[in-house]
């Protein structure tokens, strides 16, 4: 870093000198001769030729350092903390406290309104997340059937659980009707 400043400053200098050289070597036209010309170019090329080395060691600076970085960063903040913007509905802190809040005070009638999200029919009155996680994970376990399935993960977001709603019904059939197969 200490090179790119020192080329900086010798640029600004020559720069400064090359203007200060054009000025003293115009004619009264406000021309140069020929030989005052090639000086000059000289001078220029020598100014652009310095740009061109301080781009080239900035760019070399820049590739140190991205080259220097650690390949992984670690984690620097609390797990349980919240990172990014406020969660809704069922992950909403708001929801677990008052759910765990029901959970311990078996007894208490106290309504909780962050407990319900939506309305009944369409699971209104949930568990969090989380402890979803955990009633799926032990019916997997314990599912004889899962064992034995092909399971395909789909990448949908949204996870309907089926629930029965109404029972089946059955009835007599007429024996004298003909069934075509």
């Amino acid at each position: 870093m200490n090179k790119i400043l020192e080329l900086r400053e010798k640029r600004a200098k020559l720069w400064d000198s090359t203007k200060a050289f054009l000025d003293s070597k115009r004619n009264e036209n406000g021309l140069l001769s020929a030989e005052d010309t090639a000086t000059y170019e000289k001078m220029e090329a020598d100014v652009v030729n310095l740009g061109k080395e301080i781009d080239r060691l900035e760019r070399q600076a820049a590739l140190d350092l991205e080259l220097s970085k650690a390949t992984s960063n670690p984690i620097k903040n609390n797990p349980k903390g919240s990172i990014g913007e406020e969660k809704t509905g069922r992950e909403s802190n708001e929801y677990k406290d008052s759910f765990w809040k029901a959970m311990r005070n078996k007894n208490s009638f106290d309504v909780h309104n962050a407990l319900q999200i939506g309305t009944d029919s369409e699971g209104g009155f949930l568990a969090p997340d989380e402890f979803e996680k955990t009633l799926i994970e032990s019916l997997q376990e314990q599912n004889v059937f899962r064992q034995l399935a092909n399971i395909i993960t789909t990448s949908s977001g949204d996870k309907k659980i089926p629930v029965v709603a109404t029972k089946g019904t059955a009835s007599w059939v007429d024996a004298s009707i003909n069934w075509s197969i």
